[in-house]
């Protein structure tokens, strides 16, 4: 399901969802192992995906599954983003649990992302100014990305802060509206359901 589909009714989860904890708290950060600014991190990603999406199927291209992994997946922070996205009940969940659940979350989140940026492969990206202050570790880092032959264009933000790893992505908005969000929002949903559904069946 394209990203953008999928968080079409994130305005409301956001109403009703609490707000981000600051995820660099607990990360000491360590500006020695910075090498490149968190833009320069950004945009080197992209262009390697989009420029990947363009060549895919040619002589000696990587699986898709294999690139992703290789090249894309380590600029995200899936285990803070699983502890977000569970929530409370994160302090429930046993270690195979959580480790299910991150597993479950980075292959939804890079499917989605690959989806959504797959669409702009022969368009063009436009990197706007970051917002926030590097010094504090927190940075959001903002793009425009144009459909080929399209005039408008769409508004991604990529929220980032500076771990002892270097500058990490731990959420991606799609026109305001976080992805991060709806997984939280869908994780509360199928919790719930499954609560309901061992209730019933003790009943039973």
């Amino acid at each position: 399901m394209k990203l953008c589909r999928i968080l079409i009714t994130l305005t409301l989860c956001l109403l009703l969802s609490p707000s981000y904890a600051n995820p660099y708290q607990g990360y000491p950060a360590s500006p020695q192992a910075i090498q490149q600014s968190p833009a320069d991190v950004l945009k080197r990603g992209i262009e390697q995906l989009t420029q990947y999406l363009g060549n895919r199927g040619g002589k000696n291209t990587l699986p898709l599954e294999v690139f992703v992994e290789k090249t894309i997946a380590p600029f995200f922070d899936f285990a803070y983003m699983t502890k977000w996205t569970a929530g409370r009940q994160a302090q429930f969940m046993n270690p195979q649990q959580a480790s299910a659940m991150q597993q479950k979350l980075r292959r939804l989140f890079l499917a989605a992302m690959v989806d959504k940026l797959s669409e702009y492969r022969h368009g063009r990206v436009k990197y706007l100014r970051p917002t926030g202050n590097s010094r504090t570790g927190e940075l959001t880092l903002r793009l425009l990305a144009y459909q080929q032959g399209s005039p408008y264009p769409q508004r991604l933000n990529f929220r980032m802060y500076r771990s002892n790893q270097g500058w990490k992505v731990f959420d991606v908005s799609s026109n305001g509206q976080s992805a991060l969000a709806f997984y939280r929002t869908q994780f509360s949903i199928e919790a719930r359901n499954q609560r309901r559904q061992n209730y019933s069946q003790y009943r039973n």
